[in-house]
């Protein structure tokens, strides 16, 4: 059965390709509501993942943080700032080692991976070392 087209799911992937930038599902929903005040976070949530499940757009689980949630749904890896929580994208290339060696520890077939990188980013080291520097 094919899925309906409905006009808020086409405004919330418009918003994510919009961002670019990995958003939350209320960054997603705060963006929509610029446009269409009366949509409710809860259909935001739905669509999103509804989306996420259909394999047409990437949901980034994050630990003790909210989904993030990505246009782009090619093979490709992120990093989140454990200090603000952004979430960007690293472009490597994939390790068929990697891939191997997962397969080869207990048998598995790999359906997909994810690969979620932590650290600081820029603005987020430049406040620590302020931080530091005043105490």
């Amino acid at each position: 059965m094919k899925e309906r087209r409905t006009v808020q799911k086409d405004m919330i992937y418009t918003a994510l390709q919009e961002l670019h930038n990995h958003p939350t599902a209320e960054q997603v929903c705060a963006h929509v509501r610029r446009r269409c005040p009366t949509i409710s976070r809860a259909t935001v949530y739905r669509v999103l993942n509804g989306m996420a499940e259909k394999g047409s757009v990437l949901r980034i689980p994050v630990n003790n943080g909210a989904d993030h949630y990505d246009h782009q749904t090619h093979r490709h890896f992120h990093v989140c700032c454990d200090g603000c929580g952004r979430v960007d994208d690293v472009l490597l290339p994939e390790s068929t080692d990697v891939l191997s060696a997962a397969q080869d520890a207990g048998g598995y077939e790999l359906t997909g991976y994810t690969l979620l990188l932590h650290g600081l980013c820029g603005d987020c080291r430049q406040t620590r070392k302020k931080e530091n520097a005043a105490v």
